[in-house]
């Protein structure tokens, strides 16, 4: 545990980079304006974006609502996870500091790399397969949104989704009142977090409580429409309206059609991007549990649905499929099935060659494709050789690294205070997501006889020697 947490403290200083930009402006936003101003007038913290020159769409956030105030597409979710980090950050720099000083964007980036950490813990968690939750991290785009692009939703999503997979399935059997509502809650968070996500709550309904017990269900719906409400009153205030609204001419389309394109193109497509998806997609029809080879295919089925209905299927200028990162416990779920019935070294070296795929492909992204372009079928394996060439600055983008060591190469100058705190700090979400896993007894997770997700291996995914469930 101490070797694995010292390679993964040396791979953040290497690489994760505390940034906010592209999406991450619109969730950014809201903590600044709402914890200093107390408005949710964004017009200010627009404005400050711009004078920072962090990279953004100033059209889409920038344009004038039915209220008169500037739009914000984005859910609220990203920044209500952050506002711990968030008041702490300005307890020690004061309320004066700029919006993107370096220690309010490193909380709500760090906020992301511990909610990272924490959707992989509680992936093994849930499948107890070390090559599967190794995979989930690197074979996937996790891993780029886990280091390079923190202020994106998607570290807040895998995280929201896999805690409410985590609680529906220790749950299963004998759901408490308590156990109702904390559902309830996350599934309301999850639709704050990534409005794509609500749906995943339906798999609650493949475990129903007994007849005579099925008002606790209420319970789940009540308390999802209290997660709802900070949702509810930011559009009403913005928009006017409690409807989530879209940016305009990005309105989903169920007839669009894209859904085999969202899957297979060279552009993004989910399974030629990230081959160990399409694994965990064949892994999942040998889970065990029914209920459970139920909720993976039916996660894979709407989420494909949903992102092929976007006019802008392909994710914009995305590493991979980023648009399915929600389904990171369904991957190493179906990932642990499959891993269970091969061989544990060819499990692994399947891993660790498409781990290097993934490592050739985000090198070719930054430094070859350029983002929004389709690289077609043959430039998408052309340009992996090429990008060969370019894996040591993919692994040399970290701020440590840079305050410490590279700072003549970037033109900048010696940060030894602050590489060093960005240091602590990142080996501070380390050592607390390692706590947490450390818990035996935590309410969530606790074993019951023996059958809840902490047993090893998960009965749902062993092979079919083990007593069925």
């Amino acid at each position: 545990m101490l070797i694995a947490g010292g390679c993964l403290v040396l791979l953040l200083a290497l690489a994760f980079r505390p940034v906010v930009q592209g999406d991450g402006v619109g969730y950014f936003s809201y903590l600044h304006a709402v914890l200093v101003r107390h408005s949710l007038d964004l017009r200010p913290e627009y404005a400050a974006a711009a004078a920072a020159r962090v990279n953004s769409d100033p059209a889409t956030l920038q344009a004038p609502t039915p209220t008169g105030l500037a739009a914000d597409y984005f859910p609220v979710g990203p920044a209500l996870l952050s506002v711990p980090a968030y008041l702490g950050a300005l307890l020690v720099g004061g309320a004066g500091q700029p919006d993107y000083a370096p220690g309010l964007v490193g909380a709500f980036a760090l906020t992301s790399l511990l909610l990272g950490l924490l959707a992989l813990l509680l992936c093994w968690r849930l499948t107890r397969s070390a090559v599967a939750v190794t995979a989930t991290a690197l074979c996937t785009p996790f891993v780029f949104y886990f280091l390079y692009e923190p202020s994106y939703s998607h570290m807040f999503s895998a995280f929201t989704v896999t805690a409410f997979v985590a609680v529906w399935w220790h749950w299963r059997e004998d759901r408490s009142p308590a156990g109702w509502l904390a559902l309830g809650a996350l599934a309301g968070l999850m639709a704050i977090t990534r409005f794509q996500d609500a749906p995943l709550a339906a798999i609650a309904l493949l475990t129903l409580p007994p007849r005579g017990a099925r008002a606790r269900v209420l319970l789940a719906v009540a308390a999802g429409l209290v997660a709802l409400l900070p949702q509810l009153v930011v559009d009403q205030v913005i928009f006017g309206t409690e409807w989530p609204q879209r940016p305009p001419g990005l309105a989903l389309d169920a007839f669009a059609g894209h859904q085999l394109q969202v899957l297979v193109s060279s552009w993004h497509g989910l399974f030629v991007w990230h081959p160990m998806t399409l694994a965990a997609a064949a892994g999942s029809l040998l889970v065990r549990d029914r209920r459970l080879r139920a909720a993976c295919l039916y996660a894979l089925a709407v989420e494909t649905l949903i992102n092929g209905a976007a006019p802008d299927w392909w994710g914009g200028a995305a590493f991979g499929a980023r648009r399915f990162l929600d389904l990171a416990p369904f991957w190493a779920i179906g990932l642990a099935a499959l891993a269970a019935r091969l061989p544990a070294a060819l499990a692994w070296a399947a891993t660790g060659a498409l781990a290097a795929w993934n490592a050739l492909l985000m090198a070719s992204l930054q430094y070859l494709i350029g983002g929004n372009a389709d690289p077609g079928y043959a430039g998408l394996l052309g340009r992996q050789v090429e990008a060969a060439r370019f894996l040591p600055r993919l692994v040399a983008q970290g701020e440590v690294l840079r305050d410490l060591v590279l700072w003549r190469l970037t033109g900048g100058r010696p940060e030894p205070a602050a590489g060093l705190a960005w240091l602590l700090a990142e080996a501070a979400c380390v050592v607390a997501a390692g706590a947490l896993l450390s818990v035996r007894r935590a309410a969530v997770l606790r074993p019951r006889s023996g059958r809840g997700v902490a047993t090893s291996p998960v009965p749902a995914l062993a092979p079919s020697t083990t007593r069925r469930q």
